[in-house]
């Protein structure tokens, strides 16, 4: 989406008194990465103030910049086109308010939910845009800068735009919608994930739920309709629209799925139906599969022409996907959930691993600590140690600090070791697994797992 000067004043409202207007090719708050077409704008962070490096990007050529109006004395640089606000995070949102209601005919899909946002975003992002001009937010871009940021700087010929919208406290969800302003609202699932930013489980049914504050009657509703909050998230839904569609595999579901063999799902839409075939099957592709189906009905799009493309999904990095590793005269298997790590997600990824064991393999845990669980931290990890105790790995290694009740509660039907972080997990995989293992790597991001699978992955 292109912006000039003069645009920017208006979406700031703000009278533009320049004679010569600026054409920008896109706004950014990265100085390492700015373009000198570029307009900057400083945010200030956890770790950086960003208007500690305006005069460096002016030094680098960039022509203007916003600047909030206290810290004015930390740029030297007068060269530079200052734009004062009050706030320039706020500043950031209203430019992504202008940028959205300057494009009224867009299809708008928001996503939240505790897990499985980020892959049914991408992946409803590859199999549209074989069909229309799509735009999805890149990465991880979820937050109050990196959602609003992905809106303003949206191509200019988008017609359907997918942005994923992230939380880990009060709020934040809310705010994010009034900027979005959906035209298709979806939740994937409520777990526990931030829990520890909340008081009890309902208040994140609560904050997903504020998704569907900005529907109108034209919108479309998704609710995961085997949630435990369905009935409370159709209430909240029902208020704005009527276009509420459940999907699950309760009875009084609009959408369902029903797996019918070992590769092969029958997918029910709103009464219309489709056989898929996935042979590389991995976690989630059902739940996000049937998301996707009725996204394509609601969009008026024909299944079948878009069905290969559907069946070739493929799962996202240090999601679930299985790789081979050969090492140290060792062949076995490495399933790299390294992403991230909840209740919900944990238990999930255990059981999938278990489940895919042949007669001939044996399951090797390496479980870190989920983070940002609260006063639930420990009650949490005890849970999980209980399905450990189910599936009976050969082997569990955990790493950090609450993980290790889950060690100390198996140990005395399991091998386990603990360890405090990553650095020594590795000597320790290579010591004890098999051929034909099947190792299974989880844990929250700041643990660094992923630093693991980098090593077994490496040639």
């Amino acid at each position: 989406m292109s912006w000039d000067l003069k645009e920017i004043y208006q979406a700031l409202n703000k009278k533009f008194k320049n004679r010569e207007n600026i054409d920008f090719q896109k706004i950014s708050i990265d100085s390492r990465t700015i373009g000198v077409k570029d307009l900057f704008i400083p945010i200030d962070g956890e770790n950086y103030d960003g208007h500690n490096f305006i005069d460096e990007v002016s030094n680098f050529g960039v022509k203007a910049c916003l600047v909030e109006r206290k810290k004015n004395y930390l740029v030297k640089n007068n060269l530079i086109h200052k734009i004062f606000v009050n706030n320039t995070l706020e500043s950031l949102h209203e430019l992504a308010l202008y940028a959205r209601k300057r494009n009224q005919n867009l299809h708008m899909i928001c996503i939240t939910g505790s897990s499985g946002k980020t892959s049914l975003k991408e992946w409803t992002g590859k199999v549209l845009q074989e069909r229309i001009n799509t735009y999805v937010n890149p990465g991880n871009f979820n937050n109050e800068i990196g959602m609003p940021l992905s809106l303003i700087n949206m191509p200019p010929k988008t017609k359907v735009c997918i942005l994923e919208l992230g939380m880990n406290r009060k709020g934040e969800i809310k705010k994010l919608s009034k900027i979005a302003s959906p035209t298709i609202s979806v939740i994937t699932n409520i777990g526990l994930a931030h829990i520890g930013n909340f008081d009890k489980p309902k208040d994140i049914a609560r904050e997903k739920a504020s998704i569907y504050s900005f529907l109108n009657e034209k919108s479309f509703a998704l609710i995961p309709n085997d949630s435990e909050y369905s009935k409370f998230l159709i209430q909240k839904a029902s208020k704005k629209t009527q276009n509420i569609i459940l999907f699950g595999n309760k009875e009084n579901s609009n959408s369902s799925f029903r797996k019918i063999s070992k590769n092969k799902f029958i997918f029910s839409i709103s009464g219309k139906k489709i056989l898929l075939e996935k042979k590389n099957y991995f976690k989630y592709w059902e739940d996000n599969t049937l998301i996707i189906l009725i996204i394509l009905n609601i969009l008026k799009y024909n299944f079948a022409n878009l069905k290969k493309k559907i069946e070739n999904i493929k799962p996202l990095d240090g999601r679930g996907k299985k790789i081979k590793i050969l090492k140290k005269n060792k062949c076995f298997f490495l399933i790299d959930e390294t992403y991230n790590s909840s209740p919900h997600t944990l238990i999930q990824a255990i059981h999938n691993a278990n489940k895919i064991l042949k007669s001939n393999q044996k399951l090797v845990l390496v479980i870190g600590d989920m983070l940002e669980l609260g006063k639930f931290s420990e009650e949490l990890h005890s849970k999980v140690s209980e399905i450990v105790k189910k599936v009976l790995p050969k082997l569990l290694v955990t790493v950090g600090s609450f993980s290790k009740i889950i060690s100390d509660s198996t140990k005395h039907k399991i091998k386990a070791f603990h360890y405090k972080t990553y650095h020594k997990v590795y000597e320790r995989l290579i010591e004890e697994i098999d051929d034909n293992d099947i190792v299974m790597i989880k844990g929250s991001n700041s643990i660094n797992l992923s630093k693991i699978c980098e090593r077994l992955k490496e040639i």
